[in-house]
């Protein structure tokens, strides 16, 4: 295949896993392509985007108006494919994505229009609830309008092929969210279990602390690492127990030690698509406990590379948590399990899908 000039589109700030994921993606075609990356912002930690160049976007007065300066900068560059890698990204190309072909990598639907909207109706004041509708009723047609046109779909988890699929009507490739194995070690088996997780409602954090209040062993302890909006209150819930460590945002170091050394990893989300963390904690040789909905079915092998709970509760957390904390032989035998299982998610692995799916959609298009 001839060396392409790809557009990656990533408009919303590329913090966190999902930011260091176009970055590996980026990188990783800037070996054999000319790309451009479209971004307001690059994320914190180990972000390079080796030979590329980054054309950092201005947000205008209105999205519309942000929409409209990204297909001018299409129409300027003569790209032979464009990727879009969030929700924004495929309204921002809806006019002119008829003319390139398209590759949407959907880490899952816009949740706020599907499957989490009763949730956030039902955690948010008045002034929320309104934007929260407002967003609904401008947004969600041009969504999906816009998804209607993409050339080439790549979900990154079975769960979001599934969503995919019922909320658009369309198939999807495979296309997993890579983890870089050399970003990870393990160490020790440490008598603590780690959270990373943002701060907010759908990751169940408040469980996990409640949890550290029933768990019998008394010398395990919870290092929970994350920011959100909920921070402080967590904070304060978090102070009523002694086992319970908050430490906020940490750099990628920082976590990758807390990684190694974590005798398991806690992870607890709400029918998460993917999630990045039990892929990380195997990587590191650690064993996840995890909530037995939607993309953690397809990422922990229960009772072999961690643990899935149904109908989550403190309660049910805590057994899990006192049974590594007794049983830390069996805690390192379970992350050595899931350090094997996590090889299906390595980022070459994955990037033999990404290259195939690049072929196939230009050889469509007789690029």
């Amino acid at each position: 295949m001839k060396r392409l000039r790809i557009a990656i589109f990533e408009p919303t700030r590329l913090f966190g896993p999902g930011g260091r994921n176009m970055d590996t993606i980026a990188t990783h075609l800037a070996k054999r392509h000319d790309i451009t990356v479209f971004t307001q912002g690059l994320v914190k930690d180990g972000a390079t985007f080796k030979n590329c160049k980054i054309n950092f976007i201005k947000p205008k007065s209105s999205a519309l108006a942000t929409f409209a300066f990204l297909k001018k900068r299409i129409d300027e560059n003569d790209f032979d494919l464009i990727i879009l890698g969030c929700f924004p990204a495929t309204l921002a190309i809806i006019n002119n994505v008829q003319k390139k072909p398209t590759i949407y990598i959907s880490h899952a639907p816009p949740r706020f229009f599907y499957d989490l909207k009763e949730h956030e109706l039902k955690n948010s004041n008045i002034l929320g609830k309104f934007k929260i509708h407002l967003k609904n009723f401008l947004f969600k047609k041009l969504d999906y309008s816009a998804i209607q046109k993409v050339t080439k779909l790549l979900g990154t988890s079975p769960e979001v092929q599934r969503r995919i699929k019922k909320y658009y009507g369309r198939d999807s490739d495979i296309f997993p969210s890579g983890v870089d194995p050399k970003r990870f070690r393990t160490g020790k088996y440490e008598n603590y279990i780690l959270s990373v997780a943002r701060i907010v409602s759908t990751k169940r954090v408040d469980i996990l602390i409640k949890s550290m209040g029933l768990v019998k062993n008394k010398d395990v302890k919870l290092i929970i690492v994350g920011t959100g909006k909920l921070q402080k209150e967590m904070e304060e819930l978090a102070k009523k127990y002694p086992n319970v460590k908050m430490m906020g945002y940490v750099s990628d170091e920082e976590l990758i030690n807390l990684y190694a050394n974590c005798l398991a990893v806690a992870y607890i989300p709400i029918n998460e698509d993917f999630g990045y963390v039990p892929p990380e904690a195997g990587a590191a040789g650690k064993a996840t406990i995890g909530s037995n909905e939607g993309g953690l079915k397809d990422t922990i092998v229960d009772g072999k590379t961690g643990f899935l709970i149904d109908d989550v509760t403190p309660e049910k957390v805590a057994e899990k948590i006192d049974f590594f904390a007794n049983n830390p032989k069996i805690a390192k035998k379970m992350g050595k399990d899931a350090k094997e299982y996590t090889k299906r998610f390595h980022l070459e692995n994955c990037f033999k899908l990404l290259d195939k799916a690049i072929e196939k959609v230009m050889k469509e298009k007789g690029g």
